[in-house]
C-alpha cells in the first residue's frame, strides 16, 4: 500500500513539472508582435462531385417467405343425373352479302320504219361446275329509205355458250347462228328510162353457223398458262357464195420469277370458198413467239410472226413470210410516256370477213390476204389530274394486196373487190378521255389517213379522216344517257360517168358522214326499265356506199324486264 502511494506521488510531481514548463514557454511565445491578416469574402469553397457508382445501394425490405397453408375440404355428395349432350354443327355463312341476281333478261321495243326489236338472255347464276348462257336478238326494218319494203333490212342472232370447270382447267364450247337480210336497192336511177318509176330490187340473205370448243387453264398467275380451241364455220348467201372454215388455235404463256415472260401462239385455218366465178382451197398457218421484259415502268417485247399462206398471186416469190416484232414503252411519269413499234404480219381475209365489212358485196373474182410488210409506229400517252388521259401516235405501214370496194360495172347495186399491188398508208391518230367519278365519262379519237397507191387511182370507199366522240352521263343512279358522234369524210367512189358508155368511169366524192346517236335508259325498279334510242338524229344523207342512201331519223322505244 505504501509502495503504491509513493508511485502516485512521484507521478504527480513529474506531471506538475511538465505543466509548469509548458506555461513558461507559452508566456514567451505570447508576446504581441506585428501581424497582417487578409480576409476574402468572395472565395467559394467547392466540393468535387461524387460519382453515383460509389453510392451505396439502398437497403430493400427482405421478402418474407411463403408460409404453409392448410385447407379443410368437406365432401358433398349430390344425387344428380348425368348430362345428356347433343352437339350440332355450326351453320355459318362465309359468303359476301347476297346481291339480287336475275338469270333472265328480256327487252322489247318498236320504232319508225316499221322496226320491231326483241332481245332476250338467260344464264345460270349458281356456283356450279357447269355454267351456261343463251341469247337471242331480232331487229328488223321492214321499211327503208327507198321504196319502203324494197329496201328492208333485218338481223337475227341466236347463241348458246357453256363451260365446265374443274380445279385445274375449264372446258368450254359455243354455238352461234346468225341471219342477216339485205336488199340490193342501190341501183343507179340513170340506168332506167323513167327514174321515177319504182324498180324491183333483189334480196340477199346471209346465213352463218359457228361452232367452237376448247380448253384453258384456270390459274392465270402460275408459271404456265395455256388455251386451245377448235372451230368450224359455215357461210352461205342467197346466190352462189358459200364458204366453210375449219380452225385450230393454241397458245401458251410462260412466266418466270424475274421480270421475263414468254408466249407462243399457233393458228391454222382451212377455207374452201365457192362463188360463181371463183373456187379454191385456202390454207393459213402462223406461229407467233414472243419474249417480254418488264422493269418498273419500262416494257419491251421482241418476237417473230411466221406465216404461211397459199393464195395464188402472179410472180409470187414464196408462200412463207417472216416478220420481226419489236415493241417498247416507257412511262416516265403518270403524265407522260412514250411507245414505239416495228412489226409486220399477214391479215387473213375471207369472204365472210369481206361481207361483214360491205354487206352489198356481189360475186368475187379472187380472195387474197393482205400482207403488211412493215409497220413503224411511235407516240406518247399519259394522264393528268387523275381525270384526263391522252394518247397520240404516228404510224406508217406498207401493204401488198390491200383491198378496196368499187361498184360493179355489170350491176351498180353490187360491189366488187379490187386490190392494190403496193400501198403505203400514213396515219396520224389522237385519243382523249375524261372521267368524273361515275357521273360523266368521255372518249374521243381522231384519225387522219394518207394513201400512196401503185395500181389503183384512189383509195375507193376508204375515209381520209374519221372522228368519234362518245359521251356517257349518269345524272342520278336510275338514269343513264349516252350521246355518240361519228364523223367520216374524204370518201371517193368509183362511179359511172355516162350510163350509155359504161367503160367511162369517174371519181365520185361522197358527202361527209355525220351521225348523232342518243340513248337513254331509266330504271323504274330493280326489274323493270324503259329505254329510248335515236340514230341519225341530224337526218344526214350519210351515204357510206355508193348508190345506197341510208334511213333518216330512226327512233325506237321500249321496255326491259329481269326475271
Amino acid at each position: 500500500m505504501k509502495k503504491l502511494t509513493h508511485i502516485a506521488l512521484f507521478a504527480g510531481a513529474l506531471i506538475g513539472g511538465f505543466v509548469t514548463a509548458s506555461a513558461q514557454d507559452q508566456q514567451k511565445r505570447g508576446e504581441v508582435q506585428d501581424q497582417e491578416f487578409v480576409i476574402r469574402k468572395d472565395r467559394v469553397l467547392t466540393v468535387p462531385t461524387q460519382p453515383r457508382s460509389f453510392e451505396r445501394m439502398p437497403i430493400l425490405p427482405q421478402p418474407s417467405g411463403l408460409g404453409d397453408f392448410n385447407y379443410a375440404v368437406t365432401p358433398f355428395f349430390l344425387n344428380l343425373p348425368a348430362l345428356n349432350l347433343q352437339p350440332t354443327a355450326l351453320q355459318k355463312d362465309y359468303r359476301q352479302p347476297k346481291v339480287d341476281l336475275y338469270p333472265g333478261y328480256v327487252r322489247a321495243g318498236y320504232g319508225n320504219f316499221d322496226s320491231p326489236l326483241l332481245e332476250g338472255r338467260y344464264m345460270s347464276i349458281q356456283a356450279d361446275p357447269f355454267n351456261y348462257a343463251l341469247k337471242f336478238k331480232h331487229q328488223g326494218y321492214r321499211k327503208g329509205p327507198v321504196a319502203d319494203e324494197q329496201s328492208a333490212e333485218s338481223h337475227t342472232v341466236f347463241g348458246a355458250d357453256g363451260s365446265y370447270f374443274t380445279e385445274l382447267f375449264e372446258v368450254y364450247g359455243g354455238l352461234n347462228w346468225g341471219q342477216d337480210k339485205y336488199s340490193f336497192y342501190g341501183v343507179d336511177p340513170r340506168l332506167f328510162e323513167n327514174a321515177d318509176v319504182p324498180y324491183e330490187t333483189a334480196n340477199n340473205v346471209l346465213n352463218n353457223v359457228q361452232v367452237k370448243a376448247g380448253i384453258r387453264d384456270i390459274e392465270k398467275t402460275g408459271p404456265f398458262s395455256y388455251e386451245g380451241q377448235l372451230s368450224f364455220r359455215n357461210f352461205k348467201d342467197s346466190y352462189f357464195a358459200t364458204e366453210n372454215e375449219i380452225g385450230v388455235e393454241a397458245g401458251g404463256k410462260f412466266r418466270t420469277k424475274s421480270d421475263w415472260s414468254g408466249r407462243v401462239d399457233v393458228a391454222y385455218f382451212h377455207t374452201n370458198p365457192v362463188d360463181s366465178n371463183y373456187q379454191a382451197k385456202r390454207n393459213y398457218f402462223s406461229v407467233r413467239p414472243r419474249v417480254s421484259y418488264t422493269y418498273e415502268a419500262f416494257r419491251f417485247t421482241a418476237g417473230l410472226n411466221l406465216v404461211s399462206e397459199d393464195d395464188s398471186i402472179a410472180d409470187k416469190s414464196s408462200d412463207f413470210h417472216i416478220f420481226p416484232v419489236i415493241q417498247a414503252s416507257y412511262q416516265f411519269a403518270d403524265a407522260f410516256g412514250f411507245f414505239a413499234e416495228f412489226s409486220g404480219d399477214v391479215q387473213r381475209n375471207t369472204y365472210f370477213s369481206f361481207v361483214n365489212e360491205n354487206p352489198f358485196l356481189g360475186p368475187s373474182q379472187q380472195l387474197l390476204n393482205r400482207v403488211n410488210n412493215y409497220k413503224i409506229e411511235a407516240g406518247i400517252e399519259g394522264q393528268f389530274q387523275e381525270a384526263f388521259h391522252y394518247r397520240a401516235g404516228v404510224n406508217v405501214s406498207r401493204f401488198n394486196q390491200m383491198h378496196f370496194f368499187v361498184n360493179s360495172m355489170a350491176d351498180t347495186s353490187r360491189f366488187a373487190i379490187v386490190y392494190d399491188e403496193k400501198t403505203t398508208v400514213a396515219n396520224i391518230n389522237a385519243e382523249l378521255g375524261f372521267r368524273i367519278s361515275e357521273m360523266y365519262s368521255l372518249g374521243s379519237r381522231l384519225d387522219l389517213y394518207q394513201y400512196d397507191l401503185s395500181t389503183q387511182a384512189e383509195a375507193w370507199h376508204r375515209p381520209v379522216w374519221e372522228m368519234r366522240i362518245n359521251n356517257q352521263f349518269t345524272p342520278f343512279e336510275k338514269l343513264l344517257v349516252q350521246a355518240n358522234l361519228n364523223f367520216m369524210g374524204g370518201i371517193k367512189a368509183y362511179g359511172i360517168f355516162d350510163p350509155l358508155e359504161l367503160p367511162n368511169r369517174l371519181d365520185v366524192p361522197l358527202k361527209t358522214i355525220a351521225d348523232l346517236q342518243l340513248k337513254a335508259d331509266y330504271k323504274i325498279t330493280d326489274r323493270i326499265a324503259v329505254f329510248a334510242e335515236g340514230n341519225n338524229i341530224l337526218n344526214g344523207q350519210n351515204t357510206r356506199w355508193m348508190n345506197y342512201p341510208v334511213r333518216g331519223i330512226q327512233l325506237i322505244g321500249g321496255a326491259s324486264f329481269k326475271f
